[in-house]
């Protein structure tokens, strides 16, 4: 199976999350409570670990650096995860999620400098058609004109750029120590990151604590499917890094946004409560011209 169709399922994934994020934070955590998402998330990484260490008994194979850079990657992960949480209680699924074009062009620069990768000219013209579809799904067209959203491109940008780091880290490593091990060293950077949030961000422990003594059972639940979902997509991204250039297996995450658009209409014709997708006339043509770029682009890169 080609390396595209892989990585393919990452965007597909990410989508699922993406609406089920924003419905939890609507509906179940109006009160800005980020803090018990990504504290819960994080933990929840610890329970993947005896699963990698039973697959792959040998883990300890890496020195102190190669170990601390993989711990890093993982925490860099929830950070990334952070500050896009505080973009999607900003604004729509639909808006943040087309930002997250922007992770090729940093993984681009660090794969070229610390992986020596290249790509060739059709791979490059099809995620430059790719970043252009995606920016065409970023902009919110209204009657006083293009709204640029300063607060969500600064926060969705971090995010981005912890990704790329992310990425390109892993790939480094990974190469000489293998996926598993390296998976592993990442999920301990995680759940360390969150026992770090718990013990040390007031405002994170209150609202960690408060999910359990409200009962909100429901919304554990839907944090849980949030982490699984998107620890399988991470998982399958990092493994597609071994096949192919990082920046252009990041790339196909660019489908993300066609698949959060496509989600959301299904979702608000079928389940109006659920989710709301602006569906215009104006709104549509944009979109479709968006995601018809982005499949030009992906046809290019998976040749």
């Amino acid at each position: 199976m080609s390396w595209f169709f892989i990585a393919l399922w990452a965007p597909f994934l990410l989508a699922c999350a993406n609406h089920n994020d924003k419905f939890l934070l609507s509906r179940y955590l109006k009160q800005k409570s980020i803090g018990s998402i990504v504290i819960l998330s994080s933990l929840l990484s610890g329970v993947a670990i005896p699963i990698v260490l039973f697959i792959q008994p040998d883990v300890y194979d890496v020195n102190f650096v190669q170990g601390t850079a993989l711990v890093a990657t993982g925490m860099s992960s929830v950070f990334a995860a952070v500050c896009y949480l505080y973009a999607l209680d900003i604004d729509e699924a639909s808006f943040v999620t087309p930002l997250y074009q922007t992770v090729p062009i940093f993984a681009y620069f660090l794969g070229y400098f610390i992986l020596s990768e290249t790509i060739t000219l059709a791979q490059g013209l099809g995620s430059f058609v790719i970043i252009v579809g995606a920016l065409a799904l970023s902009f919110e067209l209204g009657r006083r004109g293009i709204r640029f959203k300063r607060n969500v491109v600064a926060l969705m940008l971090g995010a981005c750029f912890l990704s790329a780091v992310n990425g390109v880290i892993f790939k480094l490593i990974a190469v000489d120590k293998g996926f598993w091990v390296s998976l592993f060293w990442g999920l301990v950077g995680q759940t360390m990151t969150g026992l770090t949030f718990l013990v040390c961000v007031p405002s994170y422990r209150r609202d960690f604590l408060d999910l359990f003594k409200q009962s909100k059972v429901g919304a554990v639940g839907l944090i849980a499917l949030s982490k699984t979902l998107f620890s399988v997509s991470e998982a399958v991204t990092l493994y597609a890094t071994l096949l192919a250039p990082v920046a252009l297996v990041l790339l196909a995450n660019s489908f993300q946004p066609l698949f959060v658009f496509a989600f959301g209409i299904v979702l608000t014709l079928s389940f109006p409560r659920v989710a709301k997708e602006s569906i215009g006339r104006m709104k549509m043509l944009q979109k479709g011209v968006g995601i018809c770029l982005m499949l030009v682009g992906g046809y290019l890169i998976s040749r």
